[in-house]
């Protein structure tokens, strides 16, 4: 049984199952003949059903929708995907040449992290997802207020990568970009909320200087 989920977790379905879309109807680029990942979005869990996205094979496929929470065989969190699953022939890849360097230099980091966008779909799907002109989504879970000193620091860390990083910071309430927070901080920044995006401040508490 699939435990908690999370946004940003990768989600095999089962072969049966389809994604209806927000309008609808089913999602066109589900492709049944492959294990079909789709990856958990923001949004809450209602009726059962809970919020995705789709990849198809194509840069400008994708479709946004639903599924039944009971369809979900695995989940596989950003933290668990790591360079170590992709295939050799693509780990010259720019994106996966980033991961690498922030496996090595982010080691000791007291704090949960992993790959997103297509990065993790390849890890986890075994799907080819990258190309070579990629980026690499960078997903921190930060459950405690980040220091802005700490923040720096690893914003200046990432940004050292060898190809361009982007790195979203996920608190229990909202996800927001870490460059942002580390240049516009005590400002508000733009929030991503389950509610729609909002701008605020204080990420870890949504009352402190909101503004919708």
């Amino acid at each position: 049984m699939v435990g908690t989920l999370h946004i940003h977790d990768l989600l095999l379905l089962k072969g049966e199952s389809a994604v209806t879309s927000t309008e609808g109807v089913p999602c066109p680029y589900l492709n049944l003949t492959q294990r079909p990942w789709v990856v958990a979005r923001r949004g809450r869990i209602a009726d059962g059903l809970i919020t995705v996205g789709v990849r198809g094979a194509q840069r400008h496929e994708r479709c946004a929708g639903f599924t039944a929470l009971s369809d979900v065989l695995e989940a596989r969190r950003p933290d668990q995907l790591r360079l170590m699953l992709a295939e050799d022939s693509r780990r010259t890849l720019q994106a996966f040449r980033s991961l690498s360097y922030l496996e090595s230099h982010l080691a000791g980091l007291d704090l949960t992290w992993g790959p997103g966008g297509s990065v993790g779909y390849e890890l986890a799907s075994e799907i080819p997802a990258v190309r070579a002109d990629s980026d690499l989504d960078f997903i921190l879970s930060a459950p405690q207020k980040l220091d802005i000193t700490e923040a720096q620091d690893l914003w200046r860390m990432i940004r050292s990568a060898p190809g361009k990083v982007d790195a979203l910071v996920e608190t229990p309430l909202c996800g927001f970009s870490l460059e942002e927070f580390v240049t516009a901080s005590p400002h508000k920044i733009l929030l991503r909320t389950s509610d729609g995006r909002i701008l605020g401040s204080n990420p870890w508490n949504l009352l402190d200087g909101k503004d919708s």
